[in-house]
């Protein structure tokens, strides 16, 4: 596993970058999708918390810009999903991609659009964590681990 930034960002800053950058897939083209995976792993690196990456691990930059170099932006984010972590992805007949991500310990699943698979499950990951990181913040304690969530 990649060594973590001493650079941390504090949870609110962190909160903020992890709902801008859902809303960005979302709207973003299918050629920036590489930048999106960047900067999701960019931010499990800074995560202010352990706890609040639960079921994620981010994986070394310069792997990910060889799982970019090679086209495999999916893989990269696949790769980022330890075991106990659940998605769906699917795709419309118009080219739009949807993503539902069930991460170990949450009670809820979160769900994320884009205009390709991987912008849609670096959406859907964003608000996951995003969720997780407002309900810690919210409540001062760590969602409850071990609960195993099924995708359905």
């Amino acid at each position: 596993m990649p060594e973590r930034n001493s650079g941390m960002l504090a949870h609110g800053e962190w909160l903020d970058a992890l709902r801008d950058l859902s809303l960005c897939c979302a709207v973003s083209e299918g050629d920036e999708a590489q930048d999106r995976v960047r900067e999701i792993n960019a931010l499990l690196l800074v995560a202010p918390a352990r706890s609040l990456i639960d079921g994620l691990r981010p994986i070394g930059v310069a792997r990910v810009e060889a799982l970019i170099d090679a086209g495999a932006c999916e893989t990269a984010i696949m790769t980022m999903l330890e075991a106990g972590a659940g998605f769906l992805l699917s795709r419309g007949s118009d080219g739009q991609s949807l993503a539902t991500v069930a991460l170990p310990g949450s009670a809820h699943e979160a769900s994320g659009a884009g205009a390709s698979p991987t912008l849609a499950l670096v959406g859907a990951l964003a608000d996951a964590l995003a969720s997780t990181a407002s309900y810690e913040r919210t409540t001062g304690r760590p969602r409850a681990l071990g609960r195993r969530h099924a995708l359905h």
